[in-house]
């Protein structure tokens, strides 16, 4: 069922997503998850129709609770008003349009952008709290920043013990968005693939590689799915995949030895098998 395997060229190397259509439906299982795609589509559709952004805002800030945002409501009550609301409208100018539009932004848009962000972390809120509203609001350019994202992805931050208290700031959200969109054009044929045969809730490119990226770097430590065995993390070298094994314990890393032959066939077929053109 769709592709077997996406390779993302990450901050250690290469990293294989295996079972993309898998992984998003065993995301999708979650309850939060699959309020937040929906909740995203509606965005915007409504956008669509003409509802104006700055309008959708406070709807997308509680929102973002169904991923676990942080912050609290005294948070976005500030962000509702002068001067911070500004920034956010701001902000929606110079991320919205996709991919391609991002990745056209001037190194001064791309200074704004980080100024602006800085001006919103607040109260100990980083980029991930931001973003988290962000991802809602324009979901066609912003993937969710947690720091496992970023450590997966730029090397930026260290891997986080936990979830729940993002340390990441300001600076990492350019960087992230370059990385980010870079990666939907260059997979974008097989990311349609994957959208295709996605039945929970209306993606585009951007939004597949985004809810891909949470399991690959923080939900595969989950309990997720249905399916037999847990997911666990496959690493040689400067290569890695998430894989979903039998008699590991959760949120395990083991090299390609631990696999069954099965296994580690797919693994070596994927790994040599696609380069990546992120």
């Amino acid at each position: 069922m769709g592709p077997s395997s996406i390779a993302l060229s990450c901050a250690h190397g290469t990293h294989v997503v295996f079972d993309p259509v898998e992984k998003l439906l065993a995301r999708g299982a979650l309850p939060g998850a699959y309020g937040y795609d929906l909740g995203a589509h509606a965005m915007r559709m409504a956008r669509a129709k003409g509802v104006q952004p700055m309008a959708l805002l406070a709807c997308a800030m509680p929102g973002s609770w169904m991923v676990n945002n942080r912050a609290p409501s005294p948070v976005f009550r500030a962000w509702l008003a002068p001067p911070r609301v500004e920034a956010w409208a701001a902000l929606y100018e110079l991320l919205s349009g996709g991919p391609e539009a991002w990745l056209s932004r001037s190194a001064d848009d791309r200074a704004l952008v980080t100024q602006l962000v800085r001006a919103l972390c607040i109260e100990g809120h980083g980029v991930a709290a931001v973003s988290k509203v962000l991802a809602y609001w324009v979901a066609e350019s912003v993937p969710l920043m947690d720091d496992a994202m970023l450590a997966l992805a730029l090397g930026t931050v260290a891997e986080p013990a936990t979830a729940d208290d993002p340390k990441a700031g300001a600076e990492h959200f350019v960087p992230a968005m370059d990385w980010f969109c870079k990666s939907v054009l260059s997979h974008e044929d097989t990311l349609i693939q994957v959208v295709r045969e996605y039945p929970l809730a209306p993606f585009d490119c951007a939004q597949a590689l985004d809810r891909l990226l949470w399991v690959e770097s923080w939900g595969w430590r989950l309990r997720i799915g249905q399916a037999p065995g847990v997911y666990a993390r496959v690493r040689d070298g400067d290569r890695s995949g998430i894989l979903r094994v039998e008699g590991q314990p959760a949120a395990t890393t083991v090299g390609p030895e631990a696999l069954t032959d099965a296994l580690r066939e797919r693994w070596t077929a994927a790994i040599d098998g696609d380069a990546p053109r992120s």
